[in-house]
């Protein structure tokens, strides 16, 4: 398997652990260090983020990850896409359609997810 058929892997079973609120899975494929920029521009630390994922401040309804161009440098990986769905936020319905780019770093011999950065798409 090629690397970036790997990356492609690791964000499906990344999107998926998001829709199932898994907790284990994300703690184990976010860096410790992560830093996650919704299209709000809110940005959270892993804790955070995995804390109220638990809570269910973010309950994700709906997940696609879109037109994703993966490329691998070094111990780097960087995906840039769209990512579209339906998440409830603080019991606040809200649609999704935005630009992502989401980094990949290559730590202790197995890939962890250190940035996720996403800007919305305007509506037309």
């Amino acid at each position: 398997m090629s690397e970036i058929e790997e990356i492609a892997e690791l964000e499906e079973r990344r999107r998926k652990a998001m829709l199932d609120a898994d907790i284990a899975v994300l703690d184990e494929m976010f860096a410790d260090d992560l830093s996650y920029t919704h299209s709000n521009a809110v940005m959270e630390r892993k804790a955070l983020y995995l804390e109220r994922l638990a809570a269910k401040h973010y309950d994700y309804r709906e997940l696609n990850f879109l037109d994703q161009d993966i490329r691998v440098t070094g111990d780097a990986a960087l995906i840039t896409g769209r990512m579209t769905g339906e998440v409830v936020i603080a019991g606040q319905f809200r649609q999704l359609n935005s630009r992502t780019t989401v980094v990949w770093t290559r730590q202790h011999g197995r890939w962890q997810m250190l940035t996720f950065q996403s800007t919305p798409i305007p509506a037309p």
